[in-house]
C-alpha cells in the first residue's frame, strides 16, 4: 500500500455509504409517493354485497409492512459496511501479526454500533436520522485517534457540523456525503507521488 495516509480509504468508503443512504431515502419516497396515488386510483367503489369483503391496502398499511424506509436501520447497515470494508482495508494494509485479536476488533466494532443505536434511541431519545450521523462521527473521531491525523479530526468536525447540526435529512446526507469524499480525494493527492501504488 505504500506509505502515505491511509485513512482515505475509510473517508470515501463513508462518502460513498452516504450516496447510498441517499438514494434509498429518495427511492423509498418515491415508492410512497406511488403508493399513495395507487391507493387513489384503485380504491373499490362501494356498491352493493361485494364491500366490505373487497378492500385494499391502505397508505398506513402499506407503511407498516416495510413500504416505507426507515432511516435507522438504514444507517446501522451503512455504518457495519464501512466498519468491515475499513477493517479489510486496514488488514491488507497493515498485514496485523495477530490476527485474532484484529478479528475480535472487528467484531467488536461491528456490535457496538447497534448497542450504540440502542443506547442514542432509549436514554437520549435521538431521532432516527440523528444517530446515524453521530455515530458516523464517533467513527471518524476514533479514527484520527488511531490515525493521529488532524486533517481526519477537521473532516470530522466538518461531518459533525453538516450533518449532525446544520441538517439531518437527506440534503444534509448529500452534502457530507461530498464533503468526506473531498476530504478523501484531498488526502489522496498529498501524498508524495512515489507512494501511489
Amino acid at each position: 500500500m505504500g506509505r502515505g495516509p491511509r485513512f482515505w480509504f475509510p473517508l470515501a468508503l463513508l462518502g460513498f455509504a452516504e450516496i447510498g443512504l441517499a438514494a434509498a431515502q429518495l427511492l423509498a419516497r418515491r415508492s410512497r409517493a406511488e403508493a399513495e396515488a395507487a391507493n387513489l386510483l384503485l380504491r373499490p367503489v362501494p356498491a352493493g354485497p361485494t364491500y366490505g369483503r373487497l378492500q385494499w391496502m391502505s397508505q398506513d398499511d402499506f407503511h407498516a409492512l416495510g413500504g416505507d424506509l426507515p432511516t435507522g436501520p438504514a444507517w446501522l447497515v451503512a455504518l457495519g459496511l464501512v466498519v468491515l470494508g475499513t477493517a479489510v482495508w486496514y488488514a491488507v494494509a497493515l498485514r496485523p501479526v495477530r490476527t485474532g485479536r484484529f478479528a475480535l476488533g472487528t467484531v467488536a466494532a461491528l456490535l457496538a454500533l447497534p448497542l450504540l443505536d440502542l443506547v442514542g434511541s432509549w436514554q437520549f431519545r435521538l431521532g432516527d436520522g440523528l444517530r446515524g450521523p453521530l455515530l458516523a462521527t464517533l467513527g471518524l473521531l476514533l479514527l484520527a485517534a488511531y490515525e493521529r491525523s488532524r486533517f481526519v479530526l477537521l473532516a470530522a468536525a466538518a461531518f459533525a457540523l453538516v450533518a449532525v447540526v446544520l441538517s439531518a435529512d437527506t440534503a444534509g446526507v448529500l452534502v457530507s456525503a461530498v464533503l468526506v469524499l473531498a476530504a478523501a480525494f484531498a488526502a489522496v493527492l498529498r501524498r508524495p507521488p512515489d507512494t501511489l501504488r
